[in-house]
């Protein structure tokens, strides 16, 4: 499957859960992303970890914590 390219945005919020898995050795909550991705609510992490999953960069179980893997 081929990956679509990232808004500046999606970038923004995909990179930080690179850095948090590398340091933290589990996926970032949606508070944690928000946090560190410098977001104004969770609904819009939720926005953008659905976008992310939708062009191929990452997988994602709803209703699960921290499940989010980088492809």
């Amino acid at each position: 499957m081929r990956k679509i390219p990232l808004t500046k945005n999606m970038n923004k919020v995909f990179t930080f859960i690179i850095g948090f898995i590398k340091s933290n050795g589990q996926s970032p909550s949606f508070e944690e992303i928000k946090d560190g991705a410098d977001l104004n609510n969770k609904s819009e992490v939720a926005r953008y970890i659905m976008c992310l999953k939708d062009r191929g960069w990452i997988t994602y179980e709803r209703y699960k914590k921290r499940t989010i893997q980088v492809l």
